[in-house]
């Protein structure tokens, strides 16, 4: 299986994770004081979490999706930036939720937002190149 694909299903179940969260917190929504009531960190690194794992599915998908019509990037530009989707879409909801229950891990975001800034810079360069000659 390319790169490519595995965006593909990658994406799928970021988005079937993001569907859990959702209605596993959705369980407690009602609740003011849950997880330390609506404006507290641990409650929006949750649905941070929630949301980045739908969202970084979206986009992973997009990404196998159309990343093979970039046929001007180098060989190796496609690949690398498809991994560092992938990791920065299983990575971010996992430090989410981590920074929801220990708030130093907030300090590794970085990781997962350098995954993905490296991913949608390639596709960016791709897109450029291709529309600069006229595709």
């Amino acid at each position: 299986m390319n790169v490519a694909s595995w965006n593909i299903a990658v994406g799928w179940c970021g988005m079937g994770l993001g569907a859990l969260l959702g209605m596993t917190f959705g369980l407690w929504a009602a609740d003011r004081h849950w997880a330390g009531g609506y404006g507290s960190f641990r409650r929006q690194a949750m649905r941070l979490g929630h949301v980045a794992a739908f969202a970084l599915g979206i986009i992973n998908v997009l990404y196998g999706v159309c990343g093979p019509r970039l046929g001007l990037l180098p060989p190796w530009a496609l690949p690398v930036g498809g991994l560092a989707m992938i990791a920065g879409a299983l990575l971010m909801p996992l430090v989410c939720l981590l920074s929801a229950w220990r708030e130093p891990c907030k300090y590794l975001f970085p990781i997962p937002a350098s995954c993905v800034t490296l991913g949608v810079a390639i596709q960016v360069w791709g897109w450029i190149l291709l529309l600069s000659r006229g595709g």
